[in-house]
C-alpha cells in the first residue's frame, strides 16, 4: 500500500458498463472487506483497503477511503483480495 496521500482532485478511474458486460449483479447483505488495487486517473496504481460492495463474475464494485473522500469504483475481479 502506498504511504502517499492521494491529492483530492484525482478521481480512481471505474470500469465502464460495457466492458462489465450484461451479467448480474450480486449486492451482499453486509459489504466483505477487501483489498483492492485501484488506478487513479494520473496513472498511478495503489492496494487500498476497501469493502466490496456488489459483484459479478468479472468485476467488485468497492468502496473505499473516508468520507468526504470516499470513493466507488468498479475494478476487475482479478484485482481484489478478502482481507
Amino acid at each position: 500500500m502506498t504511504e502517499r496521500p492521494r491529492l483530492t482532485q484525482r478521481e480512481p478511474r471505474s470500469l465502464q458498463p460495457e466492458q462489465m458486460g450484461q451479467l448480474t449483479i450480486s449486492t451482499p447483505a453486509v459489504p466483505q472487506r477487501v483489498q483492492a488495487w485501484i488506478l487513479w486517473e494520473d496513472g498511478v496504481e495503489e492496494l487500498v483497503q476497501g469493502q466490496a460492495i456488489a459483484w459479478t463474475k468479472r468485476a467488485v464494485r468497492v468502496r473505499f477511503g473516508t468520507p468526504p473522500h470516499q470513493h466507488q469504483v468498479w475494478v476487475w475481479a482479478g484485482a481484489v483480495e478478502r482481507a
